[in-house]
């Protein structure tokens, strides 16, 4: 869905160990040692491993010295990763496990392609929310491994110039803003080259849709639930009026994503709605032009909660069609002791699922944003159906335009996507 699918994040370098033995595909490394454990007598195994960014490769060492019969290969794909990996779903290639996005899972599950893992003990070592993202027609089939929030990042040092503190709602964010238009800096900047990229003062709202129904985007893409119901209708308010009210930097929009950082960098803005990949992708031990920091983006209006989406898509599924589902196991409970995840985070760089595995010290910017998320509500980011985004992208774009556009019509068109999805 963003540029961190393309490179998601700065991490390790992927680590590829080859045991070769005769064969024809994944199903070439010898004979399932089902229930092997760490019997070092077992017949080798090679289970091949396909993401769209590195991973841990301290973990996989861990892991080899634990079941030195089992070799972790890894595939990185960078680019078109959901169009690569349907072929290779499709064409059942040589491949053990990977990662999937959350519709992914729900298509390939009930195509049959996916190993069935529901009752797994180690699943209790997950966030219940992550359990429930893999789970289809009651059945368990991935957990997504890796999190990071949607943030608001922004420039402290401006902030404490200004006497401003960090809004926690959007009456507050409204009022924090209007303070800073009227110091001579543009309070937000958000480009609109990128489409992916304009999304998250508006989509920061899923959280509140699933705080108050958590099964509202199962129930939109069943039909039972439409984009043009009553309390989806204020869904485009936030950006229209950051438009409006001039809150953005002018001559902006046109900008993209590496674009739009380096101006938030240069302070010609003194907020950027990203997720926390924004920050690794962006930032290093260098920078010292202002203080950064960031918290939650405070949509909530009224009463309602502040909550913090979670973007937490990288579901780690096995093949049906793999000999070695056991060792797919295996691996899969590896990674579920938080002792191992507190490695993966810290080497990674990100928040993982596995409670009481994320690395305290994994980003930063962990001690500004990590109090904040934690007095919030967190909900993890809904991966849209297929036709969705094609639509709702344009649409942010056509809005930070400033055209003249009617909301009503605007929703019309997102349930018009939506209704190609309905099964």
């Amino acid at each position: 869905m963003m540029k961190m699918k393309r490179t998601r994040m700065s991490m390790a370098a992927s680590l590829i160990l080859a045991v070769v033995v005769a064969g024809c595909g994944s199903n070439n490394t010898g004979e399932s040692s089902a229930g092997g454990g760490e019997n070092a007598g077992s017949n080798p195994v090679t289970l091949k491993l396909t993401t769209w960014n590195p991973i841990s490769e301290t973990v996989l060492d861990r892991f080899h010295e634990q079941y030195p019969h089992i070799t972790i290969e890894h595939d990185k794909v960078y680019d078109q990763f959901r169009e690569i990996i349907r072929t290779r779903m499709v064409s059942k290639a040589d491949m053990d496990m990977t990662w999937l996005f959350p519709n992914q899972v729900v298509e390939f599950s009930r195509e049959g392609m996916l190993m069935d893992i529901s009752g797994s003990p180690w699943l209790d070592n997950y966030l219940e929310a992550a359990v429930n993202l893999g789970t289809v027609d009651g059945k368990t089939y991935g957990v997504p491994y890796n999190s990071q929030p949607i943030l608001m990042f922004y420039n402290k040092t401006l902030f404490d110039e200004l006497g401003l503190e960090v809004p926690g709602s959007w009456e507050e964010l409204m009022a924090v803003s209007e303070s800073i238009k009227a110091s001579g800096v543009a309070p937000l900047v958000i480009g609109s080259r990128d489409g992916w990229a304009t999304q998250f003062i508006t989509t920061a709202q899923f959280g509140l849709y699933q705080s108050d129904n958590p099964d509202v985007f199962t129930q939109m893409a069943s039909g039972e639930k439409k984009w043009t119901d009553p309390e989806f209708a204020g869904y485009f308010d936030g950006m229209m009026e950051l438009v409006d009210n001039g809150y953005l930097l002018e001559n902006s929009v046109g900008l993209s994503y590496d674009q739009v950082a380096q101006v938030f960098k240069e302070g010609r803005a003194a907020m950027w709605p990203m997720g926390e990949w924004g920050y690794s992708e962006n930032f290093d031990d260098s920078f010292s032009a202002f203080e950064l920091a960031a918290f939650p983006i405070p949509v909530n209006r009224g009463d309602e909660p502040l909550v913090t989406n979670l973007v937490s898509d990288n579901l780690l599924v096995g093949v049906s069609w793999s000999k070695h589902q056991e060792e797919i196991k295996l691996f899969m409970e590896f990674i579920a002791d938080p002792e191992i995840a507190e490695i993966w985070s810290e080497e990674t760089k990100q928040a993982v699922t596995v409670t009481g595995g994320t690395s305290e010290t994994y980003s930063p910017l962990t001690e500004t944003f990590q109090p904040l998320i934690d007095a919030s509500e967190a909900q993890i980011f809904p991966s849209m159906t297929p036709a969705i985004e094609p639509v709702m992208f344009p649409i942010f774009q056509q809005i930070l335009l400033g055209e003249n556009v009617d909301a009503a019509h605007l929703l019309e068109q997102m349930q018009t996507a939506q209704d190609r999805d309905v099964k």
